[in-house]
């Protein structure tokens, strides 16, 4: 993901900050397509970063498109210009075949390059397994995404 265009300001005299940027960039892995965003994070006093993205993947490989939404804390790294995210990521559609997106919860860790606006996260579908019923909306998650092994 690479940003644009931003602009950055620490208004109140201290450490707390807030921005907005928007960019795009590409999704590869189990989706594909392109995508584009805009953020408008919080910077807290503590020097935490606060990602509040939202956007689409607007070109799959197969014709349809996500919107996407990611809430999450940059946290600098030792090696600075470099932050690492973690991150929640929603992905919603009406296109039958993700539907199962819809109500699973999507972490993602990564990084940004400050110095170049640029970041990066891989993500990961968190499966409810210990729930004893299935989704009553929705759609059924891929077997591939459960635990191997799992009976019931």
């Amino acid at each position: 993901m690479q940003y644009t265009d931003s602009s950055w300001h620490r208004p109140y005299g201290s450490e707390e900050g807030l921005g907005f940027g928007h960019g795009d960039g590409a999704v590869v892995g189990e989706i594909e397509g392109s995508l584009v965003w805009a953020n408008y994070p919080r910077r807290r006093e503590d020097g935490v970063w606060t990602p509040n993205l939202r956007g689409m993947i607007r070109t799959t490989a197969d014709g349809y498109e996500l919107v996407v939404s990611m809430h999450g804390q940059s946290v600098q790294a030792t090696d600075a210009p470099y932050r690492a995210i973690l991150a929640r990521v929603e992905l919603t559609t009406d296109a039958e075949r993700y539907r199962w997106l819809n109500t699973c919860f999507v972490v993602g860790e990564g990084e940004i390059d400050e110095e170049h606006e640029s970041w990066w996260l891989d993500t990961y579908v968190c499966i409810n397994e210990q729930a004893h019923g299935r989704p009553a909306i929705g759609a059924e998650p891929p077997e591939r995404f459960r635990r191997a092994g799992r009976t019931g």
